[in-house]
């Protein structure tokens, strides 16, 4: 399932062959819920993403347009049940590495079908577009950069140094302005938490001495840096679709118009100007930004549980940069990857996502999601197993080791 998720084969063949291949997440959700449901233990919820699935349940079946929400239902029910069944499933960081590897080449895999045809991924819906292809690669340099400072092993250091170039190129030629900027804040994520700091500035120096003439292959550099600088001009159908966001979140302010709706209630309020600012029908028009969109399809609940949701993910990777979750994952065993640089590359793969995600829609893609995943697990295998070895209040003693076996 997390092969589906993260490399989208099933996207990649059925735009090959065009068999239904993207029924696969439909025909494997079962199995993975009796493996879950068999071994399921307490504290393997994340409440707010299952409240965020019940509201998405809900647009199902009250939305104007309900068939239009059940997609969303439909990904979110598959993003949750993943999140469960990974904490439920993998105890100790053996069985994590895995998907940490998995996670890590699903960078490479896109990055080399978009980086040499144009910023784009030909056979993915969303990828196809280079307003999202440029935030994916944002989010892949600090994944590649720490997980290549996070592992001693040749291979995936080198790897993990693949995908931080790849983003970087990706980013270039993307020609994607509200990632370019968020690039620029991600490269200065690296170099403030980078572990040679001079060593990191000389690195990218040449990086970029290196990818200029490359990028210069691809993309006029003077009509990106043109295009680039028209940030600081604002987008003013982008701007217009916002304030239309804001308009029908009134319409249902607390619980918004449900998922993927915000265009069929958008049409039936736009005046004429709307449709003249936007190019047309607004039905199925994206409002292109994730906050705005929950906004208007979730409204004050789901903008709630989605600032509840960041907030709790920077609070568990603030606790995994901690001494007793660096010594509850070395007795788990965790050799391969050094904990404080993973999480450092799920931070700051978060912070490309939350920048970017200011100007471009991507909530039904797994980024966001994964990064939950990824932090929560991590947690609850290293803090919460630390503190339940530690001895009761007001009794000595060492903690006991932390068991490699599961609970």
């Amino acid at each position: 399932m997390w092969i589906l998720l993260v490399f989208e084969v099933d996207q990649f063949l059925a735009a090959v062959t065009g068999a239904p291949f993207n029924r696969l997440p439909t025909l494997l959700a079962p199995v993975l819920l009796g493996f879950t449901l068999f071994r399921y233990k307490r504290n393997t919820v994340s409440w707010p993403i299952v409240l965020f699935l019940l509201m998405h349940l809900s647009a199902s079946i009250f939305a104007e347009n309900a068939g239009l929400s059940r997609n969303g239902f439909k990904y979110m029910f598959y993003v949750t049940l993943l999140g469960v069944s990974t904490a439920t499933l993998i105890n100790v960081p053996a069985k994590l590495d895995y998907i940490l590897k998995v996670y890590l080449l699903s960078f490479a895999w896109f990055g080399l079908f978009g980086d040499f045809s144009g910023g784009k991924v030909w056979w993915h819906q969303l990828l196809g577009n280079e307003d999202s292809f440029g935030p994916l690669m944002v989010m892949a340099m600090p994944i590649g950069f720490f997980f290549a400072q996070s592992t001693r092993v040749p291979l995936w250091r080198r790897i993990g140094r693949l995908v931080f170039g790849l983003g970087i190129l990706g980013l270039v030629v993307s020609f994607a302005r509200g990632a370019a900027v968020a690039g620029a804040a991600v490269l200065l994520y690296i170099l403030v938490f980078s572990p040679n700091k001079t060593r990191t500035f000389v690195s990218l120096m040449v990086a970029a001495i290196i990818l200029i003439p490359l990028v210069a292959y691809f993309v006029p550099l003077d009509a990106y840096l043109k295009e680039v600088g028209t940030s600081s001009g604002g987008d003013p159908v982008r701007a217009h679709l916002w304030g239309l966001a804001v308009r029908v979140w009134k319409t249902s302010p607390w619980v918004g118009v449900g998922v993927n709706n915000f265009g069929v209630i958008g049409e039936l309020i736009a005046t004429p100007e709307d449709d003249a600012m936007v190019w047309g029908s607004i039905y199925f028009r994206a409002v292109h930004s994730t906050g705005f969109q929950i906004l208007a399809e979730e409204g004050l609940v789901g903008i709630g549980l989605w600032l509840t949701m960041i907030v709790g993910f920077f609070w568990r990777t603030r606790q995994l940069c901690r001494k007793e979750a660096v010594t509850a994952w070395r007795a788990l065993g965790g050799a391969e990857f050094e904990l404080v640089h993973l999480t450092r590359g799920l931070e700051g793969a978060m912070l490309g996502f939350l920048l970017t995600s200011i100007f471009y829609n991507q909530l039904y893609i797994h980024w966001f999601w994964s990064l939950l995943t990824l932090a929560f697990v991590l947690h609850r295998m290293t803090v919460v197993s630390f503190r339940r070895s530690m001895p009761p209040p007001g009794r000595g003693g060492i903690p006991a080791r932390i068991s490699s076996r599961p609970a």
